[in-house]
């Protein structure tokens, strides 16, 4: 496992970007400031009508994005010789009844006062009584296996949040939304969450009820007409109040002040072991079938011997749409404008800057659906790519930069983790800025935006975001704290100027991935390239 490039690989890349940063800046075209003002303006108006997935609005969106791609040349790379790749949702919702749990022992509980509880996309309604088994935080990495002594086949898992400190914050957030598939290869068919002080810090359990107790969840469905999940095992999930969990452990040779005290240690060891109770889960949803597409053109390249070989453009064109309000006359429509139509108006610009000169790899242009649905729009296109799998070779993906001030640095997620770092480093300095360490790791934002989808596939990928120098971290923090998913998310906020800067560093990077002698490949020893099977650096 590594974290960051080894003194010598470092050296490499150092040597490589002073050559590369030379044919950046020749090779930097004009940014159009003008077209990017008018893309982000149209895209975050009203008559979009904040382009949430599967709606009228994202329909309007992705024809003027499409219409874009044409007149700048793109040639159609969706389905059937069109633009559009068409991506199959369900979405399913809590029913009004039928949603409930049972513990053995525990007497009778509320739904969201003792717990919520919620199926999934793989069956409409059902019950299931099954033994419970507590599993500490469901880790299996080296050195500890939380599945060890336990049986899972048949049973409702429960868990706790967090983790030991000194765990890579990327890789124990994969580890987190990944916990599903493990439990589901272990044959539990349930997953239900304790709330303990850790969780608490994060979240009080009144915050975690509502965030739970309304709106509606989202997959694709596959061309076998199956719903995708990447645990298909587990049929309902839920979480458990404070006062719920004290009592499922009371009687246990480790209680909850056990647990709550363990997970305060550095290490958080927390045993696992059978509770030697059942528990009933009774499920109940609603099924919609819906279609929403993903925008995709084709710049071809000009190297016969690389034409096997895609970069692959992503930005999410979806964002949460409307949401009615209580008081009449305010704002309805989240218009999105940062989060994340100034990432798409930014991929179209890198697109007619990369056609001016086409480079020697083919690209794909992506602008996704259903980011905000859990990464569905590129999990579906990395599964099912409208060009053979293998021939994705590589990722960049611009996701919500809070272009409101004149940033001085930028952070590359993912970039050292593969041979694409020199090509950003080139990039960077030819532009004048600062490569920064990821300000936030304890965010997890590798795992948390569209190129992990890729990085799934085995595909090396890159995110790049502003750093927090020059008032990076109050300017960020403005927009999170007052406009993030609110109708305030405006074009107002963006200052077009900076915006010019950050395409004109991302289409460096775009093309110096492009032109890479190496094919894109993982370092040796990475988490996520030796965790998805991708291909390492020396490896044929």
């Amino acid at each position: 496992m590594i974290n960051r490039l080894s003194a010598g690989a470092l050296a490499l890349a150092t040597s490589l970007a002073a050559t590369l940063a030379i044919s950046t800046a020749a090779a930097a075209k004009t940014v159009d400031r003008e077209a990017l003002e008018r893309d982000t303006t149209i895209l975050s108006a009203d008559d979009m009508e904040g382009r949430e997935a599967g709606t009228r609005g994202h329909e309007r969106a992705a024809g003027y994005v499409a219409g874009r791609f044409a007149a700048m040349g793109l040639e159609p790379a969706g389905d059937d010789g069109t633009y559009f790749q068409h991506v199959p949702m369900r979405r399913y919702t809590r029913a009004e009844d039928g949603n409930s749990i049972a513990i053995e022992g525990l007497g009778e509980l509320e739904l969201f006062e003792d717990y919520v509880v919620s199926g999934t996309a793989q069956q409409e309604s059902g019950t299931i009584t099954a033994p419970l088994v507590f599993i500490g935080y469901g880790l299996d990495i080296e050195g500890r296996d939380d599945f060890a002594g336990v049986d899972l086949e048949g049973a409702v898992a429960i868990r706790a949040y967090g983790g030991p400190d000194g765990l890579n914050t990327e890789e124990n957030a994969h580890l987190r939304s990944t916990l599903n598939q493990r439990l589901s290869d272990r044959g539990a068919i349930g997953v239900l969450l304790m709330h303990t002080p850790k969780l608490g810090q994060i979240y009080d359990w009144d915050r975690l009820v509502e965030i739970s107790s309304h709106g509606s969840s989202m997959t694709w469905v596959g061309p076998d007409g199956v719903a995708y999940s990447s645990g298909p095992g587990i049929l309902a999930s839920g979480s458990l109040s404070p006062e719920v969990s004290r009592q499922l452990l009371e009687g246990q040779a480790f209680d909850y002040d056990d647990l709550a005290a363990a997970e305060a240690t550095p290490e958080a060891r927390l045993p696992s072991f059978a509770l030697g109770r059942d528990v009933t889960i009774e499920f109940a949803s609603s099924f919609e079938e819906i279609d929403t597409p993903n925008v995709i053109g084709r710049l071809p390249g000009t190297d016969p011997s690389v034409a096997d070989e895609y970069v692959v453009l992503t930005a999410h064109l979806d964002h949460v749409g409307i949401q009615p309000t209580e008081e009449e006359g305010d704002d309805e429509i989240y218009n999105g404008a940062l989060d994340n139509a100034v990432g798409v108006a930014s991929m179209i610009e890198v697109a007619r800057l990369l056609g001016e000169e086409p480079p020697r790899r083919p690209v794909l242009v992506i602008a996704l659906t259903a980011e905000e649905k859990g990464l569905l729009g590129s999990s579906y296109n990395a599964a099912h790519p409208t060009v053979p799998a293998e021939q994705v070779v590589a990722n960049v993906n611009l996701d919500m930069p809070v272009i409101t001030y004149d940033f001085a640095d930028v952070v590359a997620f993912g970039a050292e983790r593969s041979n694409l770092y020199p090509q950003v480093v080139a990039a960077t300095e030819a532009h004048g800025l600062t490569l920064s360490p990821d300000p936030q790791p304890e965010q997890g934002f590798f795992t948390r935006s569209d190129q992990y989808s890729y990085v799934r596939q085995g595909v090396p990928a890159v995110y790049l975001d502003l750093g927090f120098a020059n008032g990076g971290e109050d300017a960020q923090g403005v927009v999170f704290d007052n406009h993030y998913h609110k109708p305030s998310d405006e074009v107002s906020l963006i200052d077009f100027g900076a915006l010019e800067r950050f395409v004109a560093v991302n289409h460096a990077i775009a093309r110096n991935v492009a032109n890479m002698e190496e094919t894109p490949a993982w370092q040796p020893g990475d988490f996520f390239g030796e965790t998805f099977g991708g291909r390492l650096i020396g490896q044929e």
